[in-house]
């Protein structure tokens, strides 16, 4: 007589609690951690830690929060000395009137390798905003 074989009950979705998504989204955005990585460990979807990302972001994880793009970092700062250029002429000023004064720029490299040049007299709060926008949220 031929083999027979019973299945069992179909596998269903699994449930992950709060603390395992944030767990594995700790593991996929922290330091040194990939979507990649914590995927394949878990045996989770890369789609689904996006989502739980999203979700986190949005307050739709129960007690979990993420920290928003005005949150204060630190990132390393490099100060070099500006290498010597001709200064160009400018006009004389006019009797009567102040002279003019040259603004800076202040150069500014991303983690992500972006490069950014800013004005110095640019405010501290809108510097971090613009930082936060193009560097992808990490600092």
């Amino acid at each position: 007589m031929g083999r027979i074989e019973i299945l069992g009950a179909v596998e269903r979705r699994r449930r992950w609690t709060a603390e395992e998504k944030v767990a594995i989204l700790d593991e996929a955005f922290g330091v040194g951690g990939t979507v990649a990585a914590a995927s394949d460990r878990h045996g989770v979807s890369r789609a689904l830690i996006y989502y739980w990302r999203r979700q986190a972001r949005e307050g739709g994880i129960a007690g979990v929060g993420m920290a928003t793009a005005n949150a204060a970092s630190f990132v390393p700062v490099r100060i070099e000395t500006p290498t010597a250029q001709p200064e160009p002429t400018l006009p004389a000023a006019l009797p009567g009137s102040s002279p003019v004064r040259r603004r800076g720029t202040v150069e500014v490299t991303l983690t992500n390798g972006r490069v950014i040049k800013v004005d110095e007299g640019i405010d501290p709060v809108s510097l971090g905003s613009i930082i936060a926008a193009l560097d992808g949220g990490r600092s």
